[in-house]
C-alpha cells in the first residue's frame, strides 16, 4: 500500500510527532508497504511538481529529524521555513500527496492534529485516514468538553473545573479548589497533550504558578484533583481490546 504517515505541524508536540512518525514509516517499510513521512507544514517540493514516483523514494524524503529536544519546538523557526506564499496549515503538495496514498496514517500530536480540523478537511476531499473522524476527535481534545460527556454519561472522572485566562474570578481560584478537593490538584492545558504544560500543585503558590505556565499554552486550562495511581492504556480497533500498556515515568 502506498501510505503516507503525516506529522510535524505547529503544536508544541512537533518534535514528539516526528520521532513516532518515524518510527511508524520505518515499521511500515519493513512490512512491505510504500510509506513516506511527510510534514503537514512544510509539505514537500514546489506547487505544480511532478510527484510521480514519489512513493518509491526513501522513507523520510522531507529530511525530518526524528530528535526530541529537551525544551518545546522553535515554531517561529519553523514558520520560517516555508515560504511565505503558502498559507494555512496545509504545506505544498500535502493534499495531492495524501490523495495519492491508499491512507493517510495520522500521525500527527497536539491541536491541530488532534482537534479534527485535519480529519474533517480530509473527509471533504476523499482522502482515507486512521483513527477517529472530525466529530469524536474534537470532543475527546478539548478536555474540559470531554469531562462534561463523561460526568453526564456516570463514567468516572476527577473532580475538576476550567478556567479562562479572562475570568477574572482567577484571582480567587485557589479557594475554589479547596472548596472543591483540596490540595494537591492538577494543572493542564484544555487542548494540548504529552503532558507539555502540565503541573502538579500541592499548594496555593505552586498552583499560581502552574495557571501561569498552562496559560502560555492556551487560553483555558483544566484544573482537577490530583489522582495518585497506575497509567494504564487499552487500544480497541474494531470493537477487539488490544493488549494493555503501562506507562512507567523513569
Amino acid at each position: 500500500m502506498k501510505i503516507v504517515v503525516l506529522a510535524g505541524g505547529l503544536s508544541t508536540e512537533r518534535d514528539v510527532s516526528i520521532n513516532s512518525g518515524t518510527q511508524v514509516c520505518l515499521a511500515l517499510r519493513k512490512k512491505g508497504h510504500k510509506a513516506v513521512l511527510l510534514d503537514i507544514f512544510l509539505g514537500y517540493g514546489e506547487e505544480g511538481e511532478d510527484l510521480e514516483g514519489f512513493f518509491d523514494g526513501s522513507e523520510n524524503p522531507c529530511g525530518l529529524s526524528d530528535k526530541i529536544e529537551a525544551i518545546d519546538p522553535d515554531i517561529e523557526h519553523v514558520k520560517a521555513l516555508r515560504s511565505p506564499d503558502v498559507h494555512g496549515l496545509f504545506g505544498t503538495n500535502v493534499i495531492r500527496i495524501c490523495q495519492m496514498a491508499d491512507i493517510v496514517y495520522m500521525g500527527l500530536h497536539g491541536a491541530d492534529g488532534e482537534n479534527g480540523k485535519v480529519q474533517a478537511a480530509f473527509d471533504l476531499f476523499g482522502i482515507k485516514y486512521t483513527g477517529s473522524g472530525y466529530l469524536g476527535s474534537a470532543l475527546a481534545m478539548d478536555k474540559g468538553m470531554a469531562k462534561k460527556i463523561f460526568q453526564s454519561a456516570g463514567i468516572p472522572t476527577p473532580k475538576g473545573f476550567t478556567i479562562k485566562a479572562s475570568d477574572k474570578a482567577m484571582e480567587k481560584a485557589g479557594d475554589k479548589v479547596e472548596r472543591a478537593f483540596g490540595f494537591p490538584c492538577v494543572v493542564k492545558p484544555c487542548c494540548g497533550g504529552s503532558s507539555v504544560g502540565v503541573s502538579i500543585s500541592g499548594n496555593r503558590k505552586e498552583y499560581e504558578k502552574a495557571l501561569e505556565q498552562a496559560f502560555q499554552y492556551e487560553t483555558e486550562v483544566v484544573v482537577e484533583e490530583y489522582i495518585n495511581g497506575r497509567e494504564l492504556s487499552v487500544g480497541v480497533i474494531d470493537g477487539k481490546a488490544l493488549p494493555i500498556i503501562e506507562i512507567i515515568p523513569k
